[in-house]
């Protein structure tokens, strides 16, 4: 029997108008901890309507620096646990059900989340990849004891490889790739055999592997999804266009989505990798910045198609 739940992002700002229109089963929160005040009648309605959710972080360290676990300078690593640290006692406090976060890349970045823009400093420095794994290691242990004794579920989420110049239009931004070099997929799978919960969202995987081939593309994810599958909790469901250049563009699962050239994975592909979970308790939550109503009801009707094709 599929356990899929069909869930749904909102933000401080769209939240009351896509919540007057749907009651999701699930929901994640696009969480900014330097505005967490505005959250709070936000907690108070999801409370209050029984609605599950969880908390995907973001913050900017130093109020400037992309938060990053990977990156050996700057004391970034230390500063980045203390915000999400932060960020897990709010969770715990409001009795969310997870909080959500990128390790990131082994280069330093700058990041302003309210121009969203994206700027890798120092893009071709050396990168010490078995050093800055051992201090992901250890910031990871540190954060599942402190989630433990706060009774909230921390996931990692996958990451692509490179940034987009910007996010405020990353269909335009995607095609000036920044060298960030973001934790390799292959990474997750040993923080999978370590234990670690993972998010699995598909276009950020699908972007660490760098192709003019789509089939080969969509072959990557589902060895990806298989070997992740027993870590994976949280699944952040969305599309890809060409170029597969090492950026994502957060496209959605409607239909007109999936008329577009060379989207991956088709609505037919998309079902194949969901239904590797379908025996498994999960949240699917979209993930395009636009038309997100409209793609959680797209979401709900994937996850009927996905579970009737388990009962056959």
């Amino acid at each position: 029997m599929v356990r899929m739940k069909a869930g749904i992002k909102v933000g401080p700002q769209d939240w009351q108008s896509i919540l007057a229109k749907v009651k999701p089963c699930c929901l994640e929160v696009w969480f900014r901890l330097d505005w967490q005040e505005q959250y709070l009648p936000l907690f108070k309605y999801l409370q209050k309507n029984k609605i599950k959710f969880g908390l995907h972080f973001w913050a900017m360290v130093d109020n400037k620096y992309f938060p990053n676990f990977l990156y050996l300078k700057k004391n970034l690593a230390q500063k980045t646990y203390q915000l999400i640290k932060e960020t897990i006692d709010i969770a715990s406090k409001h009795k969310a059900e997870y909080v959500v976060f990128h390790p990131e890349a082994y280069r330093l970045s700058l990041l302003d989340l309210d121009k969203k823009t994206f700027k890798v400093l120092k893009p071709d420095s050396l990168i010490n990849r078995e050093k800055s794994l051992n201090q992901l290691l250890f910031y990871l242990k540190k954060i599942k004891k402190y989630t433990q004794k706060k009774k909230v579920l921390t996931l990692i989420e996958t990451v692509p490889k490179y940034a987009p110049s910007n996010f405020a239009n990353l269909e335009k931004g995607r095609l000036k790739p920044q060298k960030s070099e973001g934790l390799e997929t292959e990474k997750f799978f040993k923080l999978a055999k370590l234990g670690f919960p993972i998010c699995l969202d598909l276009e950020h995987t699908m972007s660490q592997f760098i192709t003019k081939d789509r089939d080969k593309l969509f072959a990557y994810l589902m060895k990806a999804a298989k070997k992740l599958k027993p870590a994976v909790r949280l699944i952040h469901v969305t599309t890809k266009i060409p170029p597969f250049n090492g950026t994502d563009a957060h496209c959605g699962i409607l239909g007109k989505d999936f008329k577009r050239k060379g989207i991956i994975p088709t609505k037919k592909e998309l079902i194949q990798v969901l239904s590797l979970f379908k025996d498994k308790d999960i949240w699917l939550i979209p993930e395009p910045y636009e038309k997100m109503l409209e793609n959680h009801l797209a979401l709900r009707k994937i996850v009927e198609e996905v579970e009737k094709k388990g009962r056959n």
